[in-house]
């Protein structure tokens, strides 16, 4: 039990911009090009890290902060 918390956190992930715009290109060419989520194209974005083409709004976003911080 300890070591899965300890995993859980030295391995989360990071929300930063590097990750942000690699789903926001994959939200692009999957809305504005019509290619499938698992296309070959969107998987060559976000397969490497396990992105996936979602994002969350400002608004969960201070939520979960707030939750994180109890």
């Amino acid at each position: 039990m300890a070591r899965d918390m300890r995993q859980r956190v030295t391995l989360a992930r990071v929300d930063d911009d590097a990750n942000r715009r690699k789903v926001e290109t994959a939200r692009d060419i999957i809305y504005k090009k019509n290619y499938a989520v698992d296309s070959a194209a969107v998987e060559a974005i976000l397969k490497g890290e396990s992105l996936v083409p979602s994002s969350v709004s400002g608004a969960m976003l201070s939520w979960l902060n707030l939750k994180a911080r109890k």
